[in-house]
């Protein structure tokens, strides 16, 4: 985000109650003394009281990577505006007196829900630069018992925001209140979520800034929403949400609505013909008029939904989304507003979502891996950035293998980059870090750490060092045992970081040049070269033994030996029948990698299902590109608890049956029957504009279906269907 950068704020009204009882948190900037500052910050003995002094405002001084110019840092005051949930920022008024410390004109704020977690200490790249130059003059105010950084969600497009406090009081002041509030955002329902976005749209609609909007504003307002409807039935609901007329002898004569009544404005525009008559089946009629009762929500769930739950559940369904204050049974309104926000209605089971379900005790060789390619780049594969975040990022969606590209830095430290390109370089030990800080957050299943090696003896044993002083017992150390013929399982390596690398053959010493066919140089051929392996490093590498392909033939192929394939070579191999089979059997006993052609330098994917479907586990994705082939890679990744492994069906983990991954045949269909799936749409919400547009008519939606898996189902045009159109729309209608 740059100085000037601006943002919608946010309304924290639908929050109140959420965050402290109930107590708005209201404030403007008001400047405080060092001294004053201690004494307050040493007398609060609650979140609450820091949050107060917060909105007030402290001095800290924001970090900035110039590039060839330096790291520069600005002296600026920030504070929390708790009503529009925004933290703040203007420059100092007073002349910094740090050597190198600037002051920028301007002011702007950032958006809390944007921010994705706080960090501590030295942990993102600027940190790790300074930490290696903390004799100058200019970082004698950075310390690491003071620095800390605000890491925002990938969809904001916004980078870290390094910051330094004037001292340890000051910096856990500001860290405990942003991590609280980050954990009380992330917590929100959907329906909060939804109600913070409607409340966005509603303020900038108010040009004016009264709190109101009139008939023809929410009528300008309702079009950017992608909603249409007739004048005569936006009028009725305009008076009927308009609760507070207010003084009549105004210029609106009290004919406008607020924030609150606008949301109960819109909320009635989604009353549904079809979820009414689903409604009435399944709830019973009194003087007061029609509810459901946990009993009868019961039968909903059992009989329409085909998802058993129990009565206790539906009760507390009932009192987590009834809007009335009687939560004892939904009112009408209540079973919408739970259709639409619960996660129970997602497509995907939520406990698959939530917890592992997989038999996780199978040879690793029998699961698909979540795995990266590059992950230290932000960008492209020539000029792109490498960045720490690349594989804290991935790390925390659940990637199991992540790549790290090794060469020898000019000052003695293995560094990581694209080599001969124009990408930039980050510290091998702190993509370590990195790992060992963050590896197992998201996964306590193993880590394979897929390293390309290009650096000479010397800093491969400083490699080897780091990997074994800073992982500690997270390295697995143990050597393959030779009486068995299958890898462990993922339950049987829990918290435990694999190394891919190249080992030094039997009977060669470190001190030997070996020649070496480099797989991930090309898809079409394979460099041959001489090179060096360091008995220390190549020590580490166990059961993902990295060697070149020789066939599928390969009588000394042992059941720890992973190859890697472009993506050229791969789909020649699944595309001839016989290959195909071949490699389906050869990835039920060893570990195959995929990764993109040399062309993609762009970050581009490759298509992963025919090599999902071929039993490839590792199909290496650049992460940082959010196009369809990472769409698919998350939805597959969603389940058996996100924990970035899942296990591949019986027919890509049995050698004996003979499977082709290319064109269907000699499958038993009495032992894998063909499966048909039936979808009922019901209705559509919430559907945008296209890109996000604002100008135009009110689209026609429609939906589209189409089974991705196997070549067969894909190529079949039964397996692509859509709905009719709906004219006219928007995001209030059912299909």
């Amino acid at each position: 985000m740059s100085d000037s950068d601006s943002e919608e704020p946010v309304s924290v009204n639908c929050l109140e109650g959420f965050l402290f009882r109930n107590e708005p948190l209201r404030g403007s900037m008001v400047s405080i003394r060092s001294e004053r500052k201690r004494e307050a910050f040493s007398q609060s003995k609650s979140l609450k009281d820091n949050l107060e002094i917060l909105k007030k405002g402290t001095t800290l001084y924001k970090i900035r990577d110039k590039g060839l110019r330096g790291i520069n840092l600005y002296k600026r005051t920030y504070w929390l505006d708790m009503e529009n949930l925004l933290l703040r920022f203007t420059p100092h008024k007073e002349n910094s007196k740090i050597p190198g410390c600037s002051s920028v004109e301007g002011g702007s704020y950032y958006n809390l829900k944007d921010i994705s977690e706080v960090r501590t200490e030295y942990s993102t790249d600027i940190f790790n630069k300074i930490s290696n130059k903390t004799a100058h003059p200019k970082y004698r105010k950075v310390s690491i018992t003071t620095a800390f950084s605000l890491i925002f969600v990938p969809e904001s497009n916004l980078h870290e925001l390094d910051l330094v406090a004037d001292d340890q009081v000051t910096r856990s002041a500001w860290v405990d209140a942003i991590s609280h509030l980050v954990l009380t955002l992330n917590s929100l329902s959907h329906q909060k979520e939804y109600e913070l976005y409607l409340k966005t749209a509603f303020r900038k609609a108010d040009e004016n800034e009264s709190g109101y909007l009139n008939l023809d504003e929410v009528k300008d307002l309702c079009k950017g929403l992608n909603v249409k409807i007739a004048k005569d039935e936006m009028i009725r609901l305009f008076n009927i949400a308009n609760t507070d007329r207010g003084n009549l002898n105004s210029k609106d004569k009290g004919q406008v609505l607020n924030e609150d009544e606008f949301l109960s404005f819109y909320f009635k525009l989604m009353t549904r013909p079809d979820i009414d008559e689903i409604f009435q089946k399944f709830s019973e009629t009194t003087e007061k008029g029609s509810f459901m009762t946990p009993g009868k929500l019961l039968e909903f769930f059992n009989e329409k939904q085909k998802m058993p739950l129990g009565l206790e559940e539906c009760i507390g369904i009932i009192r987590n989304h009834e809007i009335d204050e009687d939560k004892t049974r939904f009112s009408k309104q209540g079973f919408l507003q739970f259709l639409m926000f619960s996660e129970l209605q997602d497509v995907m089971d939520p406990v698959e979502r939530k917890q592992v379900r997989d038999d996780m005790s199978q040879p690793l060789s029998h699961y698909w891996i979540a795995s990266s390619h590059n992950t230290y780049l932000t960008g492209n594969q020539l000029t792109g950035e490498s960045s720490i975040d690349g594989y804290i990022n991935a790390l925390k969606l659940g990637c199991r293998c992540v790549e790290l590209d090794c060469w020898d830095g000019d000052d003695g430290e293995p560094i990581i980059y694209h080599g001969h390109t124009l990408t930039t370089s980050i510290l091998f030990k702190d993509v370590v870090e990195a790992v060992k800080n963050y590896g197992f957050v998201r996964s306590h299943y193993p880590l394979i750490l897929s390293i390309e090696n290009h650096c000479g003896l010397e800093q491969q044993e400083k490699m080897a060092d780091y990997l074994v002083k800073i992982l500690g017992d997270l390295l697995h150390k143990d050597a393959p045992e030779d009486d068995i013929d299958h890898l462990p399982s993922p339950h049987q390596l829990i918290n435990k970081v694999l190394i891919k690398a190249k080992r030094l053959p039997a009977g060669v010493s470190e001190d030997d040049e070996i020649e070496d066919e480099d797989d991930d140089h090309d898809d079409e051929k394979n460099k041959k070269m001489k090179k060096k392996i360091s008995k220390k490093l190549s020590d580490l590498v166990n059961y993902i033994h990295a060697v070149h392909f020789n066939g599928f033939d390969d009588k000394d192929a042992k059941y720890f030996h992973m190859s890697s394939f472009g993506e050229s070579k791969t789909t020649k191999l699944i595309e001839d029948p016989d290959t195909a089979r071949q490699f389906v059997k050869y990835n039920t006993r060893q570990i195959s990698r995929i990764y993109p052609g040399a062309k993609r330098q762009d970050s581009s994917n490759l298509k992963v299902i025919p090599y999902w479907a071929a039993g490839c586990q590792i199909v290496a994705l650049n992460y940082q590109t959010d196009d369809k082939q990472n769409l698919l890679n998350r939805a597959l990744f969603m389940g058996n608890g996100g924990c970035g492994y899942i296990l591949k069906p019986e027919f890509l983990r049995n050698p004996s049956i003979h499977y082709n991954p290319y064109k269907l045949n000699g499958l038993s269909k009495a032992k894998f029957p063909g499966m048909t799936l039936s979808l009922e749409i019901v209705s559509g919400q919430h559907i945008p504009r296209p890109q996000g547009a604002d100008e135009g008519e009110v689209i026609d939606p429609y939906v589209e279906v189409r089974i991705r898996g196997h070549n067969d189902d894909f190529l079949n045009e039964e397996n692509k269907v859509e709905t009719k159109h709906v004219k006219n729309n928007g995001n209030i209608g059912g299909f």
